[in-house]
């Protein structure tokens, strides 16, 4: 099992700047995929569910501790949202990891944010990647 962060900065050297919502729907994506297959979880991410969507607990915290992340702040009266990137060399990530993040990557292109977000809470794995049941 590997820490969040680094199969984030992963997904963040894959993909540039990106915002954190579509980061973590990836990484969840890819911790359902694993657990499609009968492997065990990717990540030590803590998934917090709420009505609709979740978020990962200590996320913001983690990213603004740590110099290798970067936030560009959005202009929303310009049509322009704010991203995190990641600066620093891309970490090295286990095969089976990397391919399952790469294929979460994959399937979320062409999604709008809602879109992979219900992809992510709908799926018949997300209680138990929360930790809501099994």
């Amino acid at each position: 099992m590997e820490d969040w962060k680094r199969l984030v900065a992963y997904i963040l050297s894959r993909l540039g700047c990106t915002h954190p919502f579509r980061v973590t729907r990836i990484l969840a994506l890819a911790e359902l995929r694993a657990l499609e297959r009968g492997l065990p979880r990717i990540s030590n991410a803590r998934y917090v569910p709420g009505p609709g969507v979740f978020y990962v607990e200590g996320f913001k915290e983690a990213i603004q501790g740590d110099d290798c992340f970067y936030k560009r702040e959005g202009d929303p009266e310009r049509g322009v949202r704010g991203c995190i990137g990641y600066r620093c060399e891309p970490p090295s990530i286990p095969g089976e990891i990397a391919e399952l993040l790469d294929e979460a990557i994959e399937a979320s292109k062409g999604l709008d944010d809602m879109e992979l977000n219900r992809l992510v809470i709908e799926h018949p794995l997300f209680k138990r990647l929360a930790g809501e049941e099994g």
